[in-house]
Parts: C-alpha cells; sequence; structure tokens
C-alpha cells in the first residue's frame, strides 16, 4: 500500500523530489519504493531522463487501479474504526427474565439510538449459572444475573461482575389474605400459609427456606414454578403467597403487596462479562442498563395505585 500510495504521488506531482516533499520521505527512498513496485510488477513504470520523468502507460494504468484500491482501503480503515468505537460493533446479551422484562427493553432502546448502526441481541438463557456459562462460552458478550444475599452465587473466576440493582423482597397476598397490617407483615405471621415459591432447584426457593428458618417456622410450600406469572397467578387466585423480588412484581390490582417490617436479606442485579473481552460496546451497555434500573427504581415508587417510599429497589454503584 505505502508503494501504491507514492506511485500516486509521483503520478501528482510529476517528479520524485515533489512526491517526497508531499510523503515526508527522501527523493532516494521514493525512488527505491517506484524501483521495488517495477521489479514486483515486472514492468517499467517510468521513462527517466537526465531532468525529467515520464510515466509509461503501464504506470497510468497502474495508477488508477492504485486510487481504486486505496479508496477501498479507506473505506476499510473507516469501516474497523467503527467496530474500535462500537458504531459498528455487536453485542448479543444474555438475562433472566425479570430483568428482561423490567429493565432491558429500555436500556436496549437507548443502546439503539446511540449505536443505531450496532447489532444488538438479547437471548435469555435461565438462571444465573446458564447465564454466567453463555458468557463463558463467548456465546454472549455480556450477562445480566443475580443473587440473594441469603444465597450468594460462585461466579467463574475469567468473569467480571458489576453491581446494577439492589431489589427488596416482598410478599404478595390474594384477596382474602389477611395480615395484621395491610402494608407490612413479619414472616412468622404467615407460618400457617400455603406458599408459592420458584421451583426445588433453585436458589429463590432456598432463599425462602432460609428466610423463613430465621422466622423459626418451616413454610408450607405446594406450588413451585420458575415463572413469576404463574406464581402471580396462583396468588390471584388466594391459592396461596409468595416472596417475590421488586423486579417481578408487575402490576394486578387483585394481588396485594406487604413489605418486610424490619430490613431484610435483598436480591442483587450484577452485570457479567469476560475480562478479556475488548468490545466496547459491554461498558457502553452497562451504563445504559444502569440508566435504565434508575427508571425502574423511579416506577416503583408510584407503580401500585399508593405512593411507596422509600423505593422497593435501588441502583449500586459500579465498583
Amino acid at each position: 500500500m505505502v508503494h501504491l500510495q507514492t506511485l500516486q504521488a509521483v503520478l501528482e506531482t510529476g517528479s520524485l523530489s515533489g512526491a517526497a516533499k508531499e510523503l515526508g520521505y527522501t527523493t532516494s527512498a521514493v525512488s527505491q519504493q517506484i524501483a521495488t513496485l517495477e521489479r514486483a510488477l515486472g514492468v517499467r513504470l517510468f521513462e527517466r531522463g537526465p531532468r525529467n520523468l515520464w510515466p509509461t502507460p503501464a504506470a497510468v494504468q497502474m495508477g488508477r487501479h492504485a486510487a481504486a484500491i486505496l479508496s477501498r482501503l479507506g473505506e476499510a480503515e473507516q469501516d474497523i474504526r467503527g467496530y474500535a468505537g462500537g458504531r459498528r460493533g455487536r453485542l448479543r446479551v444474555a438475562a433472566f427474565a425479570t430483568v428482561g422484562a423490567q429493565v432491558l427493553p429500555k436500556a436496549l432502546a437507548r443502546l439503539v439510538a446511540r449505536f443505531p448502526e450496532a447489532e444488538l441481541t438479547l437471548q435469555y438463557d435461565g438462571g444465573p449459572p446458564e447465564v454466567a456459562q453463555a458468557v463463558c462460552e463467548g456465546r454472549a458478550d455480556l450477562g445480566l444475573i443475580f443473587e440473594y444475599d441469603l444465597v450468594p452465587e460462585s461466579v467463574p473466576g475469567e468473569l467480571h461482575t458489576c453491581p446494577i440493582l439492589e431489589e427488596e423482597l416482598v410478599v404478595i397476598c390474594g384477596r382474602r389474605q389477611r395480615t395484621r397490617d395491610e402494608f407490612h407483615v413479619d414472616l412468622a405471621e404467615l407460618s400457617d400459609a400455603i406458599w408459592v415459591a420458584n421451583r426445588e432447584d433453585s436458589p429463590g426457593y432456598e432463599n425462602l427456606l432460609r428466610l423463613c428458618a430465621q422466622s423459626g417456622f418451616k413454610p408450607e410450600i405446594r406450588f413451585t414454578s420458575n415463572d413469576f406469572d404463574v406464581i402471580r397467578g396462583i396468588v390471584r387466585e388466594n391459592l396461596g403467597v409468595a416472596l417475590v423480588p421488586a423486579l417481578a412484581l408487575g402490576i394486578d390490582r387483585a394481588i396485594t403487596m406487604r413489605r418486610m417490617r424490619s430490613d431484610g436479606p435483598r436480591r442483587k442485579v450484577l452485570a457479567a462479562y469476560r475480562t478479556t473481552d475488548p468490545n466496547p460496546l459491554v461498558p457502553a451497555a452497562v451504563d445504559a442498563i444502569r440508566e435504565a434500573a434508575e427508571d425502574f427504581v423511579n416506577w416503583t415508587t408510584q407503580a401500585f395505585g399508593v405512593r411507596v417510599d422509600p423505593p422497593l429497589a435501588a441502583t449500586l454503584k459500579h465498583t
């Protein structure tokens, strides 16, 4: 490419010295580059006189090729710079369902507005182990995982995690469920209730068992599902009560919510990505997700028909 640029400069200036001045080379270096190009092509490019230089027909034709090649090279460099800055890149996000429903759509909308030419995709890979595995194996660039305070997650060493959101755990009840206070509850008040929970192999199930054990009882769990729509549906029909994180609340006026009387364990949402990944869209996505999480925090204060203060969640500082 350097030889083609030199050829163009000689053709445009009409001399070796003119090309040298334009390119910042010595005249000798320009002469050597032209000679090297002639040997590579097997054809004379210039007719040299005592004081003049004339391009041969081969030089003129090669100049046309050089112009096309260098133009394409410039386009390629500009295209790749777009990938370096994230403008033309690709980001594959893996996440669990509740954050995908409540936070990610707004985050993705922000990213599309900022990087309209980037390729953004979203996939759901189940719980934290599955999401982390997808990122480790390169099937996703960024993963959103969760962990309960009482059930810490083990994240693979090759992943870096940064905190996004901290959610309050609240009890949801059907209209027939009675407690001493219509806004707050101690879990011990519900020791005789039937419970709806996540599946037995899930951290949500284990978190409920440990939390109830701290309150002195073992919950009677009759219904299990990892789909919070199903859990809310069972609660709505007054078949049981459930302990859910803020992201899983939804809005259903047939369901009532009770906050814990004392600050209890929370569920945290974390972003996870490979420490070796240079993708510039990853930090941009983390910022967008945190902004969308802040929107969710504000939404929790007014979405349930009454003013909720303090909010049911809080964004966490990046570390």
